[in-house]
């Protein structure tokens, strides 16, 4: 009994657990890693869960971290100021070079509103917090993450976390509970688990729910010191690239694709053996060399293909491509791939060589680092100071510059907007008065927000906006995005269910709602919403689609140079002939009742300032901020209309 035991706290003990020494199948696994990451934001086939690969990284990293805070405690070698120096040699200098590359990119290709979502980004990155930067982004209204070049750097946010975090707990633990260590562990890995049961879009940024995958490699590391198993990397790897395979981005947000990987690369990690299919592959030279400047590659990847996209953006716009512009922009990148991929190869050697390692070996004082930082710091603030490098832009009309910044377009109560919040903290005006008046739908509906609250013919009404990601009444399964946003969707259908004897106000980009569910599935969450509203003796009103613009239409005025004065436009019968928009006439038009109103914004900007056109832009005046958002001159258009409505 006594062996039994001695056996088992052997197994436990990390006072015996020494260095280790550079391992090929770990880097191997690191060209896996990054790999399915860069192909995945390439939209590659078969690489559709390759967003796992930041999870590979994690359990990596908290398998080589703690072997080395365990094998320097063994030695008596272990303190913070020496462990936190090296994460900063081997961490910031690629970050900063990776940052002071990217700045002459944001500023030949982003406008000024653009540019400030970028040097946020980068400012958060600098200070470890760019996983809750994103965390919080309304991507709804942002840039598109493909053309965000730094979204990638959540991941170190969550990575340096845990490395000004664990050290300090595990010598807290060692220190007072050295021989539950692994007890320990266990328990806070299991808990971070649980912390997941609940869907969260928080899930997928923040330290706590992603601490289990860090500890997993941690507790790979007290257990394979004593124990070892061979040949488990045939089903570790397996497992690794099934999971990348199969779990696509209806997937992001779930447990299992992360707790299968995690297993899988444990299983590789579990399994030394140098004779292994893995340590093989790993010899070879390019997989040698993707693992050596893996970190560099997964730094480097994200902000040449934003930029190139962006690039690409501004070409097909130019080029007055206006037929398949997403299409064309698309084909231009796919055609240009093999520089980029090229030209990101070169550069993360080079940034590998002459960054990385001179770093590391001293080559290049660590003072230099603080440098870096100050100059990074001082390029931001200089940035923010002139509202995004906005000098660059002196022959566009200010007003140009403010139409494209949305929260100029955006109804702000105590400094946030009023779009999406939980039902408890909605946007309420003048609620003393019994008459109601509800805006819902999507981000287009909120865009009437600013209008409705402050016209002068409703200020006997009271006015809520409802506006967000509940679109329809019961179908929630289309509302995951607020559910992992923290938001009570069960609560906000049961509040829309319950609004009777009031004006409601719909309004939802049913083009994009059609491409996303299909015109069947449109249809039915239309009629269940519908039906709901006027069985509660509402006056419905229903705003049929915005014609949309191929390019933002500020960005048109940007791109083009265009006074102020110009104007922007499209062909009507684009419009007329869309098929999309004749499946939401048909589906809207099908609801006869007398308690219905309808809305046609067509009448608005089509055929009217222009003939056998829709007008985005017009004497003046910018009708939409991006695309299919409407301003706040174009919303008012649409506002006016429905406030005379419900007046008289």
């Amino acid at each position: 009994m006594n062996l039994i035991q001695s056996r088992f706290y052997e197994i436990f003990d990390i006072s015996n657990i020494n260095r280790i020494k550079f391992r090929n199948d770990i880097n191997g696994l690191r060209a896996i890693s990054v790999i399915s990451v860069i192909f995945y934001h390439l939209d590659l086939k078969y690489f559709d869960g390759g967003y796992l690969g930041v999870d590979i990284f994690f359990v990596i990293s908290g398998y080589l971290i703690s072997n080395i805070i365990f094998s320097e405690i063994k030695n008596n070698q272990f303190t913070l100021k020496r462990f936190y120096l090296r994460r900063i040699k081997r961490i910031l200098p690629a970050v900063f070079s990776t940052i002071i590359l990217s700045f002459p990119f944001a500023y030949y290709l982003l406008a000024p509103y653009e540019t400030l979502e970028y040097l946020n980004s980068i400012l958060y990155t600098l200070f470890f917090l760019s996983n809750i930067y994103f965390s919080k982004l309304d991507f709804y209204n942002a840039a598109p993450t493909d053309f965000m070049p730094f979204l990638h750097t959540w991941s170190l946010g969550v990575e340096e976390q845990f490395y000004i975090i664990f050290p300090i707990l595990l010598l807290t633990i060692y220190k007072y509970f050295k021989k539950q260590i692994f007890l320990i562990l266990s328990l806070l890995f299991l808990v971070s688990i649980y912390l997941n049961l609940n869907v969260s879009f928080e899930n997928f940024y923040l330290i706590q729910f992603r601490f289990w995958q860090l500890l997993a490699g941690v507790i790979i590391c007290i257990l394979s010191n004593k124990l070892r198993i061979k040949f488990l990397e045939i089903p570790g790897l397996f497992i690794i690239f099934y999971t990348v395979y199969q779990f696509g981005d209806d997937y992001i947000l779930s447990l299992r694709p992360r707790l299968i990987i995690t297993i899988g690369v444990s299983l590789v990690l579990f399994s030394k053996n140098e004779y292994s299919l893995l340590e093989r592959i790993s010899k070879n030279r390019l997989i040698k060399n993707l693992g050596l400047t893996s970190f560099s590659l997964y730094l480097l990847h994200q902000p040449i293909f934003a930029f190139a996209r962006i690039y690409n953006d501004k070409e097909t716009l130019l080029l007055a491509n206006l037929n398949e512009p997403n299409y064309f922009s698309e084909q231009l990148f796919q055609r240009s791939l093999p520089f980029y991929l090229l030209f990101l190869f070169i550069i993360a050697n080079l940034n590998f060589k002459f960054v990385e390692l001179k770093f590391l070996n001293n080559s290049i004082k660590p003072v230099n680092i603080f440098y870096l930082f100050v100059l990074i710091l001082l390029i931001i603030f200089l940035g923010f100071a002139d509202d995004g490098f906005k000098f660059r832009y002196n022959n566009i009309s200010e007003e140009i510059l403010e139409y494209q910044d949305n929260r100029t377009n955006s109804l702000i109560v105590n400094g946030d907007s009023c779009w999406q919040r939980n039902i408890d903290d909605i946007c309420i005006f003048n609620s003393e008065s019994e008459v109601k008046i509800y805006n819902f739908g999507d981000s287009h509906a909120h865009t009437l927000s600013l209008y409705l609250s402050s016209s002068p013919k409703l200020n006997s009404y009271s006015y809520i906006d409802i506006s967000g990601c509940v679109k329809y009444i019961e179908h929630l399964n289309t509302a995951e995005e607020c559910r992992g946003r923290g938001q009570n969707v069960d609560k906000k259908n049961n509040y829309l269910k319950s609004i009777n004897n009031s004006y409601v106000v719909y309004f939802v980009n049913s083009k994009m709602e059609i491409e996303k569910y299909n015109e069947r599935n449109f249809q039915e969450h239309i009629n269940t919403t519908f039906k709901t509203l006027l069985a509660n003796n509402n006056k419905l009103i229903i705003v049929y689609p915005v014609p949309q613009f191929n390019f933002g239409v500020p960005q048109q005025f940007i791109e083009k140079g265009l006074d102020i004065n110009a104007t922007v436009s499209s062909q009507y019968a684009e419009f007329l002939e869309d098929k999309d928009i004749i499946s939401t006439y048909k589906i809207y038009d099908s609801f006869i009742d007398k308690n219905i109103y309808r809305i046609y914004p067509e009448k608005l900007f089509c055929n009217s300032f222009v003939d056998n056109e829709c007008v985005g832009a017009f004497q003046g005046k910018l009708f939409y901020y991006d695309e299919s958002h409407l301003t706040k001159d174009g919303a008012a258009l649409l506002a006016e209309e429905i406030a005379n409505y419900i007046d008289s």
